[in-house]
């Protein structure tokens, strides 16, 4: 359970996200899909009871043509463990030279905005990996339709307005690296100004304010809210591979 520690009401919280909004009335910078794509369902709490900071991310929708918040899109995230593991190919995470896929869905999710253009998530700090700086994968989805199917929900249709990548403050990074069970990672991080994504896609436009939740920092929970600017009749130029299975895994995945 989350606790947040604020003075704020609900009406000024709302009127600082607006603000926010209004300010960032430009296109998100597009990155690359990735390897590691694969179709989630409709949930909020994406964890699966995996360890990691609890992190709680709102993204906020906004239409750039008309500045206004952009309800009923589906926010699709997507992102590894603490341990730098994808779920859906465990095996080529791991470097394994293999185009397996498993039944695995942990931190993966999709959430419909509402009449504000906001979706919740509840997840965690995310780990990293070899040539990676630290990141969440983003897609918004437009006029796609929802079908339950033994309980879960399952988006279809519509199209893909926007790919892109949510990254993370360095220094942040740092003090989450120093616990479990991100401290079981034997590789070197790659910071922000190391990875030719964040570079290529202007990552430093997409890093995720980051605030504690409770007066324990980092022994506590986080939370991030990012507004990002899509135009929803367009189609998103970054496409992935098909099915999102991966090639032979790179040095940086």
């Amino acid at each position: 359970m989350f606790l947040v520690i604020s003075t704020e009401s609900s009406e000024q919280e709302s009127i600082r996200r607006c603000v926010r909004a209004i300010g960032s009335c430009l296109l998100a910078p597009e990155s690359t899909e990735g390897p590691y794509y694969w179709n989630s369902t409709v949930r909020n709490d994406i964890t699966e009871g995996k360890a990691g900071v609890p992190f709680r991310l709102t993204v906020t929708v906004l239409d750039t043509a008309t500045c206004s918040p952009l309800s009923d899109a589906l926010v699709d995230i997507w992102h590894c463990d603490a341990e730098g593991i994808y779920s859906h190919y465990i095996a080529s995470s791991l470097g394994q030279n293999t185009r397996q896929t498993d039944n695995s869905t942990f931190f993966r999710g999709q959430q419909v905005t509402n009449k504000q253009g906001i979706a919740v998530f509840n997840t965690i700090y995310p780990g990293w990996y070899r040539g990676r700086a630290t990141h969440i994968h983003v897609k918004v989805h437009v006029d796609a339709s929802l079908t339950n199917i033994n309980g879960a929900i399952y988006a279809k249709g519509g199209h893909v307005s926007y790919t892109g990548q949510i990254f993370f403050n360095d220094t942040l990074t740092d003090e989450v690296a120093k616990r479990s069970p991100y401290t079981s990672h034997q590789i070197r991080r790659v910071r922000n100004n190391e990875d030719g994504i964040y570079s290529r896609s202007k990552g430093s436009t997409t890093i995720v304010p980051v605030q504690f939740l409770t007066a324990n920092g980092f022994n506590g929970a986080v939370k991030g809210d990012i507004t990002l600017g899509i135009n929803p009749n367009t189609v998103s130029t970054e496409s992935g591979r098909p099915g999102g299975r991966p090639p032979p895994p790179p040095p940086g995945r």
